[in-house]
């Protein structure tokens, strides 16, 4: 475009020149894009308002192709940085070109060169933001041509700015754990994260989604440790100064941010599936356990392969657990990494092996869906999770009954939910717009998303689906992909025009409120069920809803069945019945997702827990009966459900059903349950359950538990409950469990030394303290500190010094910081205007933040805003006169204080963390 104000006599005249010079070169013209240039601009300010595009994060504009990644890597501990070789093979992808662009963030830059076939030829290149690397190449280089880059660098993940998001809490890409071995509760470790865009981290690559190469790492390290990345460790040489070399090769192409190592003193198991090999990588202490561990991982890769009709299509499945993960898990191609929090004994499994197994299946559904087919870019980013979220679904469907897998789909909704409608956040599943990519794992990437293709499974039937996912697949193997594809690889296997579906559940946001209400015409013998969408349609679409009928004449009648289509904002639908249905099961299989809102009558409800199979159906009917049991039938509804086959009715059942002290019969029902129910979960609900009312087989019952139950969980359950009919006693059974690591029984612990005003604990929690790690850690010193608040000023003042070590410790976690620096603003509050305790000697002693200085300091190792409630207290623990600006300073928004007061109400409020194996994840992920 040339400026507005040129004349048109000029315009000719440029016009003519510009010809001319054409017409009289010599030289080759080739077409090509323009240069990228930044220019100084004019702002013109219209008299209206003005109208601007909306926000639109594009696919990233490939130039240039990498073909193949080659490192080779050695490590500094001391100063943890990476000494580092790259060699990148690249080519045009289809203009010409003699400029290559390459993510590169945080490096020392040694120099860079071209290779020849026997030279090599420094180039120049300009890094001034330590980001991106412009390097100009030594000539011209058109498609087909291929060029190798060498560059050689340090990388310096410490010194990058702090960044991340509550799903992946840091981005600095490699970490170094306890990398001087000073805390001898903690091995020492090096491992990386590469997404979203943080492989740049630790080594120059094109850092995007849409960007794959083969690799070959060769890794130099002490010979002490063992090694993993992707692909396979094709040779291992020692060299003379006690390091080792091992080449891991990877001859199939995957995205960058998928490219990992893993370094540390891991003991492997290893195994065979299909001829692949398989790797549980572990401490040594947890040898034995660690393919109970990565539960069912053989019997999955079978599954997966087989339902989606093409093999686990990589060399190998290698899964490691790290110390201070920054993340859940993730799903690096052959070489899984999880957090610490899944390495348990098989004991401890008892109680949390559906988390476990949830997130292997997850893991394991993207080397499918995000490592075999990519997501073209993070506004795609559900191609790679929505499908991760429904394999534990599929898996927990497929091995422990419909019912189980209704479970995992009813709580991804809720999760769903509460961010959407209690968190007024609502976005369209492939998201363009987002503020930052991080943004983009959220409850719709992962929760909604899985839903979605729940309901398109339900609406083409499973034949169509999974062979529509097989089409997907194999049309777009070691490609990146986005929505479209999807659509079209169900378009081409079904035949229809699915646009009406993919465009209101994928590209627009929200989801339907159903108002449903239903009348029989007696006397025609007709039912009129009527639905209306009432949603918001400001901030929701109207949508098309396929929706599933069950009608039941009669309790001991098979359903009349029928699919109805909702295409208008109110509709009533027609069936002729013979007499009035017992039960009318509108979305009867609780496909849709959206809220309903259905009124039943209580013979209704009764019948729908009775009728009909489905999960959600019956825990709803529970649910809204629990008030009714006064009515004998609703009783009885209750008592039905203590023996359902389903664990999770038989919790809800207990949990709800009202007992009479004289109801002996049913009280030793439940007393039987707590002993011999399979489920550890139960067990735990029905002893909890009996401490409820008066018993005097209560605490027979809680101490034969105590001694011979095999599940943490109800050990600590049984002790709490004989806490309440024989303190005594359950002191005399803590004490002899105070040796016991396990970190459930240990927060029982200090749960009931809490009250005491014996100084003898102490030593117990001191030694604990240092142990415990996460959200243990968390309650864990909030027990303490309750436990602390029993003796006098000057013994709480001199504990609490070594608590203010630790809120300042780089060796203590986020979480113990956290913890210890409210528990040391809960004890100021408590003694406040006490003559016995001095509050600014005790913030002198604590030797807290002295001026701003040293707070905004201390706010940054926190990485929190100062503005949120642990800034709050540590501003608190200023001497007055000192807070100058602190609040004026500025730092990154992580908002995970806001993240972990919602995970926080959900744990707690809800238990959560027996019933919502992704809810657990994040949780303890943060």
């Amino acid at each position: 475009m040339l400026p507005f104000f040129i004349d048109m006599k000029t315009l000719l005249f440029l016009i003519a020149v510009l010809s001319i010079a054409a017409c009289t070169s010599t030289e080759k013209i080739i077409s090509a894009p323009y240069e990228e240039r930044t220019l100084d601009t004019i702002a013109v300010t219209a008299s209206r308002k003005e109208v601007t595009l909306p926000v639109y994060n594009p696919s990233y504009h490939r130039k240039n192709d990498l073909i193949h990644t080659k490192l080779e890597v050695a490590f500094d501990w001391e100063n943890q940085y990476l000494n580092g070789y790259a060699e990148l093979t690249l080519q045009p992808i289809f203009y010409p070109t003699d400029k290559l662009r390459l993510d590169a963030k945080g490096f020392d830059i040694h120099s860079i060169s071209v290779l020849g076939r026997d030279t090599e030829i420094p180039l120049k290149y300009i890094y001034n933001n330590r980001k991106d690397v412009f390097i100009t190449l030594d000539k011209v280089y058109n498609m087909g041509d291929s060029f190798k880059i060498a560059i050689k660098y340090t990388a310096k993940p410490n010194e990058l700015p702090l960044g991340g998001s509550a799903a992946i809490t840091s981005d600095k890409g490699l970490y170094f754990i306890n990398p001087l071995g000073e805390d001898p509760n903690k091995p020492r470790q090096i491992w990386t994260q590469g997404e979203t865009e943080s492989s740049s981290c630790w080594f120059p690559t094109i850092d995007r989604p849409n960007e794959r190469c083969t690799q070959e790492l060769a890794i130099t390290i002490e010979d002490n440790f063992k090694t993993l990345s992707n692909g396979l460790l094709t040779k291992s040489t020692p060299n003379e100064d006690g390091t080792r070399t091992d080449y891991w090769v990877m001859d199939q192409p995957h995205a960058p941010y998928l490219f990992m190592m893993a370094i540390g003193e891991f003991a492997v198991a290893k195994d065979e599936w299909n001829g692949k090999l398989l790797e549980y990588y572990v401490e040594p202490e947890y040898a034995e356990h660690a393919e109970n561990i990565y539960k069912n991982t053989k019997e999955m890769l079978t599954f997966f392969s087989e339902l989606l009709g093409v093999q686990y299509p990589w060399q190998k499945y290698s899964q490691v657990v790290v110390r201070d993960y920054v993340s859940g898990a993730m799903e690096n191609t052959t070489a899984v990494i999880f957090g610490d929090f899944i390495q348990m004994t098989t004991r401890e499994l008892i109680d949390r092996s559906d988390l476990n197994e949830s997130i292997v299946a997850h893991e394991m559904m993207h080397h499918w869906f995000g490592d075999l087919v990519t997501c073209e870019s993070w506004a795609n980013l559900p191609m790679n999770e929505s499908f991760a979220n429904y394999s534990e679904f599929l898996w927990f469907e497929h091995k422990y009954g419909p019912q189980a897998g209704q479970k995992v789909m009813r709580d991804a909704i809720n999760g769903y939910m509460n961010q959407a409608v209690a968190n007024k956040s609502m976005h369209p599943l492939i998201f363009f717009g987002y503020d930052d990519k991080e943004d983009m794992f959220d409850a719709h990437s992962y929760n909604k998303g899985g839903a979605i293709l729940h309901m398109l499974r339900k609406y083409v039937g499973d034949e169509a689906f999974f062979k529509s996912l097989n089409v997907y697949l194999t049309d777009n193997k070691y490609n990146a992909a986005e929505a479209h594809h999807l659509r079209l690889a169900f378009e081409k296997v079904t035949g229809e025009d699915l646009n009406w579906f993919f465009n209101q559940w994928f590209f627009d946001k929200g989801h339907p409120t159903l108002q449903i209400d239903k009348v029989y015409d007696e006397e025609e013998q007709i039912l009129n069920v009527t639905i209306e969408q009432t949603q918001d349609f400001s901030e929701n679409p109207l949508f098309i809803l396929p929706i599933n009928m069950e009608i039941f004449e009669s309790a001991d009648r098979e359903p009349i069945k029928e699919r109805i289509m909702m295409t208008s904002q109110k509709q009533t639908f027609a069936f002729k019945v013979d007499r009035l249905p017992v039960w009318v099961g509108i979305d009867a299989d609780r496909t849709i997702l959206g809220v309903r809102k259905y009124k039943q009558t209580q013979e209704e409800l009764m019948h729908q827990f009775l009728l009909s199979s489905n999960y959600n159906n019956k825990i709803e009917a529970l649910k809204k009966l629990k008030g009714a049991q006064d009515d004998g039938a609703v009783r009885a509804i209750f008592e039905k459900a203590l023996s359902d086959p389903f664990w999770s009715i038989r919790v809800n059942a207990i949990e709800s059903i009202q007992i009479q002290e004289n109801e002996t019969a049913l009280i030793d029902r439940i007393a039987d349950m707590a002993k011999n129910d399979s489920r550890s979960s139960v067990r735990i609900a029905a002893v909890e359950k009996m401490g409820t009312f008066t018993n005097d087989k209560l605490a027979a019952l809680a101490s034969e538990l105590i001694d011979n139950d095999p599940s943490y969980g109800v050990i600590g359950s049984s002790l709490n409950t004989l806490a309440e009919v024989d303190k005594s006693k359950a002191l005399e059974k803590a004490e002899s469990l105070m040796d016991m690591k396990n970190p459930t029984i240990l927060v029982s612990l200090g749960d009931l030394f809490s009250d005491s005003d014996s100084e003898k604990y102490f030593a117990f929690y001191e030694k604990n303290i240092n142990e415990l790690q996460n959200y243990y850690l968390f309650n864990f010193v909030g027990l303490y500190t309750k436990y602390l608040m029993n003796f006098t000023p000057a013994l709480i003042q001199k504990k609490m010094s070594k608590m203010a070590g630790m809120s300042r410790s780089k060796k203590v976690s986020l979480w113990g910081r956290y913890a210890v620096s409210n528990s040391m603003k809960k004890i100021r509050d408590n003694y406040k205007g006490e003559d016995g305790l001095d509050i600014k000697t005790i913030k002198t002693s604590l030797g807290m933040f002295e001026n701003q200085d040293a707070l905004g300091q201390a706010l940054a190792e926190y990485r929190m805003e100062p503005n949120d409630n642990t800034a709050k207290a540590l501003v608190d623990l200023i001497p007055e006169g000192k807070e100058g600006d602190a609040f004026k300073a500025q730092f990154k928004a992580y908002q995970q204080l806001e993240f972990y007061n919602y995970l926080d109400s959900q744990m707690m409020q809800t238990k959560a963390w027996e019933t919502n194996p992704n809810l657990m994840r994040m949780y303890y992920s943060w």
